[in-house]
């Protein structure tokens, strides 16, 4: 098969997003300047300018992202969509514990971080590499997960990038699903509105606050 008759066949099998006319013709641009022989022009430009934007597309488009942090998983927790879900969540569990944070360290092998907003916490809870952090309503999830992930979140409808912390905004109630280590899945709960984001090799989970842009600034504040 030629060049040609390659090009034309993806071009009937590619599935992108609406793109901006204007960023096509900017790619259609920059193209034309490149220094290639005249012979190979037409044929570089039509390749180089669909590859362009499809790249841009899925860039631009938020339920790709959403595809790619299923592929790449979001640290220690890995999204699922599914077709329906459930419609109302209860509040997040207390967590009742009563560990000051330097014998939570001491368990889990991470120093925890706290978001300084919130002032002291009313709980702390830990267990080998994983912290649990509670106020009145709101917890924080906290944990290494290296090797596979801890937690799936089947959600369905939204998921959100949040590129301020490069983390995930799951905006409707869905399910928790805890996998042990010897990859069996089980049914925890139903949860809310929940921030999920990655540092330095822990991943957050931010549940209890339900409006996105308080919960961002919360991580944002998180050390």
């Amino acid at each position: 098969m030629s060049l040609d008759d390659e090009l034309r066949a993806l071009g009937r099998s590619a599935v992108v997003p609406p793109v901006d006319e204007g960023l096509t013709a900017a790619v259609l641009t920059r193209v034309a300047d490149l220094p290639v022989r005249r012979s190979l022009r037409d044929r570089w430009r039509t390749f180089l300018a669909l590859f362009l934007v499809l790249v841009a597309g899925a860039v631009a488009t938020p339920p790709v992202r959403a595809t790619v942090a299923e592929w790449l998983n979001i640290g220690g927790v890995r999204a699922q969509p599914v077709g329906t879900g459930p419609t109302t969540a209860p509040a997040p569990p207390a967590v009742t514990g009563q560990l000051s944070l330097e014998e939570a360290e001491r368990v889990a092998g991470f120093k925890p971080a706290l978001p300084s907003e919130l002032g002291a916490p009313k709980g702390v809870e830990a267990s080998p590499a994983f912290v649990a952090i509670g106020w009145d309503g709101v917890r924080l999830e906290q944990f290494r997960a290296e090797v596979s992930p801890l937690y799936f979140k089947k959600y369905y409808r939204t998921l959100e990038h949040v590129p301020e912390i490069n983390g995930y905004w799951f905006d409707t109630p869905h399910e928790l699903v805890l996998v042990d280590t010897a990859g069996v899945e089980r049914r925890v709960r139903v949860a809310g509105p929940t921030l999920v984001w990655v540092r330095a090799g822990v991943t957050f989970r931010l549940e209890g606050v339900a409006d996105k842009a308080r919960a961002v600034q919360l991580a944002q504040g998180t050390s």
